[in-house]
């Protein structure tokens, strides 16, 4: 069960990350920085480790997993306001409880875990959550700003092919775009992101792949 429910976790994070545009519609509902994205990594044993929970604290986060889980069953019928109506209901629910479950500098730690992982999704991808924008005062016009180059970014990249020449393309666009977004940014707003990360994290992070296969983040 707690496979099933990393599975679903994954593919909700991976959904997000597929379009620049669509995950910028999304990431209101998913809650990202302070959310799902931090549940998931709580099922990890490296993230397990570096807060030091305790046995009693691994068996609440897997039972709040197991309540996510079920949480997700019948958005698929419901209509995109909906869906989205219902995900902010899911995501405040769930930082009730984990605000419950960890300790203040376990919490904290968490979500710089669950930031910095959100960074391989792209600067734009982290910038997009609301949590984030806030605590870095992200104004309207450089919101403006980050969505234009996300929906250039997209429109680049959408008939790539999944060849190897198609993938490098991709990174290359990615990494100009992370470039561009990173530009939009001022000086004090770039620390304060820097602060929301917190001290890499050096632990082995492994979420499901379709086909049984990992993909493995350090």
């Amino acid at each position: 069960m707690k496979r099933v429910m990393q599975i679903t976790l994954a593919a909700a994070v991976a959904a997000m990350a597929v379009s620049p545009v669509l995950a910028q519609q999304r990431q209101r509902g998913f809650g990202g920085f302070g959310g799902m994205g931090t549940l998931l990594l709580l099922g990890q044993k490296s993230v397990q480790e570096e807060l030091k929970l305790s046995d009693e604290q691994v068996k609440k986060v897997t039972e709040l997993q197991e309540k996510q889980r079920e949480s997700f069953q019948g958005l698929r019928d419901l209509s995109q306001e909906g869906r989205r109506t219902k995900m902010q209901e899911i995501t405040k629910t769930q930082n009730e409880a984990l605000a419950k479950i960890l300790k203040p500098e376990q919490l904290k730690r968490a979500k710089q875990i669950a930031l910095q992982q959100q960074m391989r999704f792209g600067l734009g991808f982290v910038l997009n959550n609301e949590e984030v924008a806030k605590a870095l005062k992200i104004t309207d016009e450089q919101r403006d700003k980050i969505r234009e180059i996300q929906r250039s970014a997209f429109e680049e990249m959408r008939d790539l092919g999944r060849d190897e020449e198609g993938r490098k393309k991709r990174e290359e666009i990615r990494n100009a775009t992370n470039e561009k977004v990173n530009g939009v940014l001022t000086a004090e707003q770039k620390t304060k992101l820097k602060e929301l990360q917190g001290e890499p994290f050096k632990g082995k992070i492994e979420f499901p792949q379709f086909g049984g296969r990992r993909n493995r983040q350090n």
